[in-house]
């Protein structure tokens, strides 16, 4: 085990290798600098607002304030502390395993697949709240399929039922990948054995209990923003079927390579059967978020690449090895596809304004975020997708006949956006604006024009002059700021 885990080493020095030069992306510059703003004294719920729950901010405080003692870039101690924690998570799977009794040899093929699968395989979703909640549960899937061979894996279990907790926390769907093995196992018991286990209950406790916090500590989030939105963003989704494409391909692919590589894990009670569970909750949680987004298909392409990777005993012959290199290539191709964008900005806004007080017109996080990092400047918006309810409710008027309740939400939800724009505005005092000219990255839209429809925003956006037109994005700089 000792060669196990210099190979373990190696694998991770070349994630960190890797990733140094792009784990920077939209989502978690967003959310290190609203840990910076936090840190400045901004206020989550109440200066500050985020569409998902206080711990998707908050579980990036570390790296923030480790940065600011050692005076590294913080995305450099995600990466290392992402690191730590796949090296922690392959330790609580190797020490269960050991307990279970399983030899060397065993652990060693399994350390070093999960090491690849969590380390490399992630791409540009390395870093981000899917990524480190995968790692956070893959002990307690691994942990459930010892249990599944009727293996006892110590007490260990219990570090693998804190990370399930941790995973559901970030994101409630992931109960769906952690849940659906344990299901399974007691629809083949005929028993509830499988869950009056000591994981289960750890992850159920860490999970009320964060729960209890935020009602505790953040009721602002819970009573005013988070239904603002279930009304306006959550019903914005990708057509269903249009989705089903991704879970099919996957879990088709895994399934054939199980019957290549280990004909017996197509049986129910074959070892490989709670890793294909955590899969389909991977997918049912892909399907449900509905977004369509290639980061939220991570669980699946993971633990559906992992079921028949972790049934191999000995080299599969070169046909299949082939095949099942160039599969892993097209998933992790997949993951890290990128979404639709804009255009270069870095230079264009360098060269008007030296690091900038930024403000955004728009309902993607992407306009502002990683730009805003990468250019030194400072973002004055007090959510980093601005108008994203706005663009939810907009579209929810336009394609559907909300009762006048429902339209009455959705109004209260506009000037909601619009109230907080305007004090951005006074507050922030942006030297540039960029403007934004599709809505949801699919439909011409003039934010420009709809801002300028509220009296106070046309009499602040009035001191701004349009300087280019860059593709989808409109560049505005205070006219006092254009000698600067």
């Amino acid at each position: 085990m000792t060669r196990a885990w210099l190979v373990v080493a190696a694998i991770l020095v070349a994630a960190l290798l890797i990733q140094m030069p792009i784990v920077l992306n939209a989502d978690l510059g967003c959310l290190l600098t609203e840990n910076e703003k936090i840190l400045d004294g901004k206020r989550l719920g109440i200066d500050l607002f985020e569409l998902n729950p206080p711990l998707s901010v908050y579980m990036y405080m570390p790296a923030v304030r480790l940065a600011r003692l050692a005076g590294l870039a913080p995305e450099t101690l995600v990466i290392i502390l992402v690191l730590s924690e796949i090296a922690a998570a392959l330790v609580v799977i190797d020490r269960a395993a050991a307990a279970a009794g399983e030899g060397a040899r065993e652990r060693r093929a399994a350390t070093w697949s999960l090491a690849l699968l969590l380390a490399i395989l992630p791409g540009a979703v390395f870093g981000q709240r899917e990524h480190i909640a995968v790692v956070a549960l893959t002990p307690f899937v691994a942990v459930t399929a010892l249990r599944w061979r009727g293996l006892a894996p110590g007490a260990v279990a219990i570090l693998a039922g804190a990370g399930a907790g941790l995973a559901v926390s970030i994101k409630p769907f992931f109960a769906l990948a952690a849940g659906l093995p344990v299901i399974l196992a007691m629809v083949r018991h005929r028993s509830l054995k499988p869950v009056l286990v000591p994981e289960v209950a750890t992850a159920a406790v860490i999970a009320v209990v964060y729960g209890a916090v935020v009602v505790a500590v953040f009721p602002t989030y819970l009573s005013t923003y988070a239904p603002m939105v279930a009304e306006a963003y959550l019903p914005i989704r990708k057509a269903f079927f249009g989705q089903l494409l991704v879970p099919i391909a996957v879990l088709g692919a895994s399934l054939a390579f199980l019957r290549l590589v280990a004909p017996r894990a197509l049986k129910l009670e074959s070892d490989a059967m709670p890793w294909l569970a955590a899969a389909v909750g991977g997918a049912a949680s892909f399907l449900l978020q509905g977004k369509g987004w290639p980061y939220m298909a991570f669980a699946l392409c993971m633990f559906a690449i992992a079921a028949p990777l972790l049934q191999l005993r000995k080299p599969p012959r070169a046909p299949v090895m082939v095949g099942g290199l160039a599969v892993i290539a097209v998933i992790a191709f997949y993951l890290s596809s990128p979404a639709p964008g804009f255009p270069p900005l870095q230079e264009r806004v360098q060269a008007l304004v030296k690091h900038p007080r930024l403000l955004t017109l728009t309902d993607h996080v992407g306009l502002a975020h990683p730009l805003v990092r990468e250019i030194g400047g400072t973002f004055v918006g007090s959510s980093c997708s601005p108008l994203l309810l706005t663009a939810g409710a907009l579209l929810r008027e336009k394609s559907a006949q909300p009762s006048q309740a429902e339209q009455a939400r959705l109004d209260a939800i506009v000037d909601f956006e619009r109230r907080h724009l305007l004090a951005n505005l006074r507050n922030g005092r942006p030297d540039v604006i960029l403007v934004d000219t599709l809505l949801l990255s699919s439909f011409p839209f003039d934010w420009l024009g709809w801002a300028k429809a509220d009296a106070e925003l046309k009499r602040e956006l009035s001191r701004y002059r349009e300087v280019e037109d860059i593709g989808r994005v409109r560049v505005f700089v205070d006219q006092a700021g254009l000698g600067r």
